[in-house]
């Protein structure tokens, strides 16, 4: 990984925000629905969802069916306090508001609210719209994606934070693509070598199950040591046995340490 500049204030503020999540909302399953599906445009997870909902079955639910949908806010990190709740989003053709968001999982209102629209307007193909829920989504998207790869969940979100702020549309100055910043070229080894079918880092999910498998990947070459596969996600095993550990790297490790220590 290519050196960052992000990281003299990312601990800044991080305060332990953990507290059980209620059920705020309500959602009737439609048809082509799934349960993860669902957990994902609203920010929250398959078992938490189902918990709410005192659903033994994950694979198992109905059309019609009315779900309690978990707040999840309140257990966001404490390092993303005052960070923009929003995501942007480009219209296409076709679009409506009402699927919109269905699509992201937000309240009608609060998404014409959020953009200064009435709730029937027309949309136009190529507006920029602002999507609220964001940190939530990306929370839940990490979450569920690092128990998949088998990875530290809070591992996984402090690197993410320290990376890219959780923003898909992060670009660094080398190339580095997405929430998990990875290498173009980065992304081709793990879509040929390590993952079952390609991925496209432009596409949130699939960037951080790349991010998460090069992880789980250095995890594994290092014999479960955190600390070296962190060096190596950000340096590259190659330049530290050519050089050794780079300053920022060492620092790049302290505060992804302190992230996840004051989760």
């Amino acid at each position: 990984m290519s050196s960052r500049t992000r990281l003299a204030a990312a601990a800044l503020g991080a305060t332990a925000a953990a507290a059980p999540t209620v059920a705020t909302a309500g959602y009737i399953v439609r048809p082509g629905d799934t349960l993860s599906a669902i957990a994902a445009r609203h920010g929250t997870t398959v078992s938490a969802l189902a918990a709410a909902n005192h659903i033994s079955d994950p694979d198992r639910i109905r059309i019609g069916q009315l779900l309690s949908i978990p707040d999840t806010a309140a257990g966001l990190p404490g390092y993303t306090v005052g960070t923009p709740d929003v995501e942007p989003y480009t219209v296409q053709r076709g679009d409506h508001l009402a699927a919109i968001a269905r699509r992201f999982g937000v309240d009608l209102v609060t998404l014409a609210r959020t953009n200064g629209v009435g709730i029937q307007a027309p949309l136009r193909s190529g507006t920029g719209l602002r999507i609220p829920g964001r940190l939530r989504r990306m929370n839940a998207l990490l979450t569920r994606v690092a128990g998949q790869q088998g990875v530290d969940a809070r591992l996984v979100r402090a690197v993410a934070w320290m990376e890219s702020g959780w923003q898909q549309n992060a670009v660094s100055p080398t190339g580095a693509i997405g929430i998990m910043q990875v290498e173009p070229y980065t992304g081709d080894w793990i879509s040929r070598y390590l993952s079952p079918r390609p991925l496209d880092l432009n596409v949130a999910e699939d960037n951080v199950i790349a991010g998460c498998t090069l992880l789980s990947h250095l995890l594994a070459i290092h014999g479960g040591d955190a600390q070296a596969a962190l060096a190596a996600y950000y340096q590259g095993d190659a330049s530290i046995a050519r050089h050794g550990l780079y300053s920022d790297t060492l620092r790049y490790r302290s505060v992804i340490s302190t992230l996840m220590r004051q989760e």
